[in-house]
């Protein structure tokens, strides 16, 4: 099912987006293999191994793209106000900051302990290595779910944003992402039992999804 509402371009940087290749980047291919099939546990350790090698010159890279989290500033303006927000696949913490900044604790998680350590100390957040596979929350108790270029695991969205929990999921670069899904292919992976507004920012998108039941 396609997004049910979208919103106006905002903040359209006149400087063109990073050429990372996306479309045969390794995380790609095996961001298409674990979506595939989700118990891939081969895939999962290869995305896992991609990005823990990255880590040591992630913020250096991240913080010379000045659009980075545009994307996650533009759809937290259409979130409703929640008491605390999960952030998954954190990395050295560039959305992390923009989220600190909203107010309510963060729980920042990333599976990689190497992109943790990287990442700044923050007022109202911790940090948890933790895998999106099996996320350390009760059933139905996240109230917010945030991700800039993760990796999903919708059975385990499923399982811990009971109804009423929102999932905002957000790319920096759109389709250049090399962890990309399209608003529109989210809210037909999520189903029938959600509503969804999405929108463009700097380089990227951001899809908005609301559990109905």
């Amino acid at each position: 099912m396609p997004v049910q509402l979208w919103y106006d371009p905002v903040e359209i940087p006149d400087a063109p987006p990073p050429e990372l290749n996306a479309s045969t980047h390794r995380s790609r291919l095996a961001l298409e293999r674990v979506l595939a099939d989700p118990d891939d546990d081969k895939t999962w350790e290869e995305l896992a191994v991609t990005y823990d090698e990255m880590a040591p010159e992630w913020t250096e890279w991240a913080v010379e793209q000045p659009w980075y989290a545009a994307t996650v500033a533009a759809g937290l303006q259409h979130a409703r106000p929640v008491e605390w927000i999960v952030e998954i696949g954190c990395g050295t913490g560039q959305a992390t900051e923009l989220l600190a900044r909203v107010g309510p604790p963060v729980v920042a998680t990333d599976v990689n302990v190497s992109m943790l350590t990287g990442a700044p100390a923050l007022p109202h957040v911790a940090y948890v290595a933790a895998d999106v596979r099996r996320m350390p929350f009760r059933d139905g108790s996240v109230p917010l779910l945030v991700s800039l270029n993760g990796v999903p695991d919708f059975r385990e969205f499923g399982r811990i944003l009971g109804v009423g929990g929102q999932l905002l999921w957000c790319t920096s670069f759109g389709p250049g992402t090399p962890l990309y899904l399209p608003p529109d292919r989210v809210a037909d992976m999520l189903g029938p039992d959600w509503t969804t507004e999405a929108g463009h920012a700097g380089h990227g998108d951001w899809i908005l999804a609301v559990r109905t039941r």
